[in-house]
């Protein structure tokens, strides 16, 4: 086991030296944005959290922690997505997708915890070791629903601007 753990330390130092690590915050509406003049909008309406990009090249992974309040249950919803990202002058293109886990901290509801599958896409400006950007989720809550998954691409998705630093 040490042996392997040095193997993966040798060959990661190397590679984390072309590495992008990036770490901020998010804050998203969550909802449908086209019925944003249908009715008022409150903070209820949103939800923030914190932002975190690794990028090797092409590749970039990310995790993105958003605090989510109902009437009924709060929840903390982990969004992970692994992808392909290129940069073009100051900006900053991406696409991902990966899992996303819902843990219930409060309230109650039927599942505790849930599995769901996100598609993830963002637009950021490079502004030296700040960016700051666009990013839209496709949500889809639970595996149960990924019948409905054609619904989910018919509408928009959720809509959030993120804020972040690179640290290396």
């Amino acid at each position: 086991m040490k042996k392997l753990l040095i193997v993966l330390i040798v060959a990661l130092l190397p590679a984390m030296a072309f590495a992008d690590l990036q770490l901020g915050a998010v804050g998203m509406y969550k909802g449908d944005v086209t019925a944003v003049g249908t009715h008022p909008v409150s903070i209820n309406d949103f939800t923030f959290g914190g932002e975190a990009r690794l990028k090797l090249g092409i590749l970039q992974g990310g995790l993105t922690a958003l605090y989510y309040p109902t009437s009924a249950y709060t929840q903390i919803v982990a969004v992970t997505d692994i992808g392909v990202s290129l940069d073009v002058l100051m900006l900053r293109f991406g696409a991902g997708i990966g899992p996303n886990f819902a843990f219930t901290v409060a309230g109650t509801t039927s599942q505790p915890a849930n599995v769901g599958l996100n598609l993830k896409l963002s637009g950021d400006v490079n502004l030296g070791g700040l960016s700051v950007g666009l990013v839209g989720f496709y949500y889809l809550d639970s595996f149960s629903n990924l019948s409905k998954i054609g619904d989910v691409f018919g509408k928009l998705p959720w809509l959030g601007v993120s804020a972040m630093i690179k640290l290396f």
